[in-house]
C-alpha cells in the first residue's frame, strides 16, 4: 500500500491517542489481507481494542506469542523481569508460568542466549 495510506493510518491512530502510532500503522498494513480488512483492524484499533489483540500475536523476547481476546497480553516491560529472572536462575531450572494468560513468562526459559 503507498506511503500516503500510512500517513493516513498513522494520523488516525495518533488522534486516537495511541503512543506509537508510527509503528502501529506500519504493522496493521503489514498483515492485512485487504483493503476492507485495514479499514477494519484499524476501526478496531481506535476504539480502543489493544493492538496484540487486533494482530492476533505480541512480540516477546523475539519470539511471536499468539494471543486470543481476554488472554492478558505479554508486554514489553516484562521482558526485563525474565532477563533479570533467567541470569539467577540456575541452567536446568523449571520455570512455570501459571495463570498468566499466554505462557509468554516462560518461554525465553528455552532461548539458547541463557
Amino acid at each position: 500500500m503507498p506511503a500516503p495510506h500510512l500517513a493516513s493510518i498513522t494520523a488516525q491512530l495518533r488522534a486516537a491517542g495511541c503512543v506509537f502510532a508510527d509503528e502501529e500503522a506500519a504493522l496493521l498494513l503489514s498483515v492485512a489481507q485487504s483493503p476492507g480488512d485495514l479499514a477494519a483492524m484499524v476501526a478496531r484499533r481506535v476504539d480502543g481494542l489493544p493492538l496484540e489483540q487486533i494482530l492476533g500475536w505480541a512480540e516477546f523476547c523475539g519470539l511471536r506469542i499468539l494471543v486470543d481476546p481476554g488472554v492478558f497480553v505479554p508486554r514489553r516491560r516484562t521482558e526485563f523481569l525474565v532477563t533479570q529472572a533467567l541470569a539467577l536462575c540456575p541452567r536446568d531450572a523449571l520455570v512455570v508460568d501459571l495463570c498468566c494468560g499466554s505462557g509468554a513468562v516462560a518461554l525465553p526459559q528455552r532461548m539458547p542466549a541463557h
